[in-house]
């Protein structure tokens, strides 16, 4: 049995000698708010949690970055200021001795190895073999000025920063990943 109401209707179900009893279709709008709002309350708690989780791996990810660019930067200063050029693997043990290092400026590193013929003084010229270092588009480059070689140490620096000591050099590094800054000291000591 059909029963109309106004313009809706309603299905009446009638039992057996009793009042027959409408089923209404669908929510009423009082319903399909409280739905929504709780809803969005468990979408901003949902969001608030995976943001959270996120942020910490993101920022994990920024830090290993920067620290496997400041070893390389380290591993190549360490293998220039061992006492001979790491290029040379065989000869003279004198060829190839690092005689002189110059700060240039206070951002440019550069380092005189001794050539043929052995004099044990920083020529900064053939036949000695001098090894620069510098940053350029948030890059550390090595480069060889005999050769006429450059190579990208490490990525990500902001500038590098050098102090003379008595007996070495202090070089500063300042790296930049996404947005972790962090700044490494290096203290090379004179072989």
């Amino acid at each position: 049995m059909m029963v109309r109401f106004g313009r809706h209707r309603r299905r009446c179900l009638r039992q057996s000698g009793a009042v027959p009893q409408c089923r209404r279709r669908g929510f009423t709008l009082m319903e399909a708010m409280l739905v929504g709002g709780l809803m969005s309350l468990l979408v901003l708690l949902i969001s608030g949690a995976w943001r959270g989780l996120g942020r910490s791996s993101a920022d994990a990810v920024a830090r290993c970055r920067v620290a496997q660019e400041a070893n390389l930067a380290a591993e190549s200063l360490a293998h220039d200021f061992c006492g001979n050029l790491p290029d040379q693997v065989a000869g003279q043990k004198e060829i190839g001795r690092l005689v002189g290092r110059l700060v240039v400026g206070g951002t440019e590193l550069r380092l005189c190895f001794d050539g043929n013929p052995v004099n044990d003084a920083a020529d900064w010229a053939a036949p000695d073999t001098v090894i620069t270092y510098h940053v350029e588009q948030n890059r550390l480059i090595r480069s060889n000025q005999q050769t006429g070689t450059a190579l990208v140490v490490a990525d990500n620096v902001n500038q590098m920063l050098l102090t003379e000591q008595a007996d070495g050099v202090t070089v500063d590094l300042t790296f930049t990943y996404r947005n972790m800054t962090r700044t490494f000291t290096i203290v090379a000591k004179d072989p």
